[in-house]
């Protein structure tokens, strides 16, 4: 995102030294011709009148401009101007005249910022899984640092690309390994909430404020230098983040494992059976013998049908959301309003965004919450592309809503994805799946392009792409309430038992209707044999008979005359089983009686 105000493109046009007396308005107005652009009648940024500008000239020229003169290509000699009015700032690209014919270049580097990511991504993933979740969360920060510092220092296109493609590399897994640390330690009921507060929080603060310094500071350079340095800080979770236990678990590291697990013990104020470490141990011990056993690598995730099918699925769902959000992410400045207006918009819509999966995502789950982020991001995205173009206001809130849809959706995939790898290959899985979603950025451009075309066609097929992603991600099992696959043979047969509609607000509400269920069963069925012989006989019951002939004079101190009365009373209103029900059970409308005696012999339970 930090590009975007290192290589903003000011208004410009052809600069004439010939008329540098005169004011930029002026020397626009005599000497660069219109153009039709988007619908519009334009100055050309790319063209001037060839007309001779010397002073001799002078008089026949300032009577106005002819529009029957001959034009010409900008001179790369002298020029361009720049408008720098509203907030504008020089960048690298009006500082090296990255336009006209050379306007790919800015494209060019941010395309190999995500060439960098993908190899990052690849590389990363590797070392996280050989070396540790810990030693990479600080390796790629450091880069992270070292390369956006440098940026600021870049004088050419070459030093640029690199030092751009170097922060690429860094740019996923920075913040996902301390994001996959998190994932690993806690339980099912916590995930959701602990992987999604700290974005909410922090990505908020980050993308909303990160338009205002670029706009305070007015110097691409210093922007980068002041926006990269604080990521050094990270080194200190070297000291203050403890490792992945599930990856020391993997890793066989058992006195690691348990001197991590005391730790969290003793700073939690928890005392823990001795035991219960030792047992802990040695199982650790046989998960690591299991796993030499079956030593595994990214390419497992291929070897079976049902994974190689699942792990295509994560991918393209995966692709789809990177190509989405970054599109809606850069079409922002096809918005008729000021960038850093439209950003810091959507950058605060970064905070609801994010919180809107700590509540759906453990109750209609994280297969559901996805799919209907895709789609109301989709039908939003739609309906920007039809809008007519005249309802600037319109096109600017279904663009915002889309924009905000989208972060919901990448925010729960983040999730949904790295639980569904296994933990012994979810670096690299990972790794892998962010890979082809960077790859997918590439089209992202081209997808923008056809602005050029229809000013909101890009949206069009934006909302396209979310609605097919929103429906595809239905295919993938739910992780929401379940524990996470270990092994690649976990994730085999993990889901094999859910249902299409599984939602944990479902789940739930299915289990607690089964116990109200057990419970009226409960209620009015006792014909279990130990109960029957329990009674002295081979008949069962009603429980209020049960009751009723505890009621000994010896107990109650009634007489056993009254006694007598009460029990002919009852022979005459206690039902009896129906002949045509199985001898274990008693059909509940049997227990029916209209005799307001019996109501205090109910029981609810034996």
């Amino acid at each position: 995102m930090a590009q975007i105000y290192q290589t903003l493109t000011p208004v410009h046009w052809c600069s004439v030294p010939e008329l540098s007396h005169l004011e930029p308005s002026e020397r626009r107005n005599l000497s660069i011709p219109l153009e039709t652009r988007d619908g519009e009648l334009v100055y050309s940024r790319c063209r001037m009148f060839d007309v001779n500008f010397t002073q001799e000239a002078m008089g026949d020229v300032t009577r106005g401009r002819n529009f029957s003169w001959p034009t010409k290509p900008c001179s790369a000699v002298d020029g361009w101007d720049y408008d720098l009015s509203g907030g504008m700032y020089h960048t690298i690209v009006s500082e090296s005249n990255w336009v006209c014919e050379d306007d790919w270049r800015a494209n060019f580097a941010q395309a190999m910022f995500f060439a960098g990511a993908i190899v990052g991504s690849l590389l990363f993933g590797l070392l996280a899984d050989w070396y540790g979740r810990l030693p990479v969360l600080v390796l790629s920060n450091v880069l992270a640092c070292g390369a956006g510092v440098a940026t600021g220092f870049c004088r050419g296109f070459i030093d640029f690309v690199v030092c751009r493609f170097l922060v690429g590399m860094a740019y996923d897994l920075h913040f996902m390994m301390m994001y996959i640390i998190l994932m690993e330690y806690v339980g099912p009921e916590k995930r959701t909430l602990v992987g999604n507060i700290p974005l909410a929080t922090f990505l908020t603060l980050g993308a909303g404020s990160l338009p205002w310094i670029a706009y305070a500071l007015a110097d691409w350079r210093l922007f980068s230098i002041v926006t990269s340095a604080p990521i050094g800080a990270i080194v200190a979770a070297w000291w203050l983040v403890s490792e992945s236990v599930r990856w020391l678990i993997v890793k066989g590291k058992s006195e690691e494992t348990m001197e991590i697990l005391r730790k969290c013990a003793r700073v939690n104020n928890k005392t823990v059976d001795p035991s219960i470490y030792e047992e802990f141990q040695a199982a650790t011990k046989r998960t690591y013998q299991l796993e030499m056993d079956n030593s595994t690598n990214w390419m497992d995730l291929f070897r079976t049908s049902k994974m190689r099918l699942r792990f295509l699925i994560i991918n393209l769902t995966w692709m789809v959301l990177t190509v989405v959000y970054d599109g809606y992410v850069r079409s922002l400045a096809i918005l008729p309003y000021s960038v850093f207006i439209t950003n810091s918009v959507a950058g605060a819509l970064e905070l609801p965004a994010d919180l809107v999966p700590v509540v759906t995502l453990d109750r209609l789950g994280r297969r559901w919450t996805l799919m209907m982020a895709m789609g109301l991001a989709g039908v939003a995205g739609i309906a920007t592309g039809l809008v007519p173009q005249s309802s600037a206001m319109l096109i600017t809130v279904l663009a915002m809503a889309s924009r905000f849809f989208t972060t919901t959706a990448i925010n729960s995939g983040l999730q949904y994805t790295v639980e569904l790898i296994p933990t012994q290959l979810r670096g690299q899985g990972t790794g892998v799946i962010h890979i082809t979603g960077h790859g997918a950025t590439f089209f992202a451009p081209f997808i923008l392009y056809l602005s050029n075309y229809n000013k909101t066609l890009p949206y069009i097929v934006l909302g396209s792409l979310s609605v097919f992603g929103g429906l595809l991600c239905l295919l993938l099992p739910e992780t929401a309430d379940q524990n996470l696959p270990e092994t690649v043979a976990d994730a085999e047969h993990f889901g094999a038992d859910q249902s299409f509609f599984q939602m944990p607000c479902l789940s739930k509400r299915w289990e607690r209707q089964q116990r109200l269920n057990d419970a009226k069963d409960a209620d009015v069925t006792i014909s279990s044999p130990s109960f029957e012989d329990a009674l002295g006989g081979g008949t069962a019951r009603p429980a209020r008979q049960y009751v009723k002939d505890l009621s000994d004079p010896a107990f109650t101190g009634i007489g056993s005359a009254e006694l007598n009365r009460q029990q002919h009373q009852q022979q005459q209103t206690v039902p009896h089983r129906l002949e045509h029900l199985p001898t274990d059970g008693w059909h509940n409308k049997a227990f029916v009686s209209s005799d307001p005696s019996l109501d205090k012999h109910q029981t609810s339970r034996l």
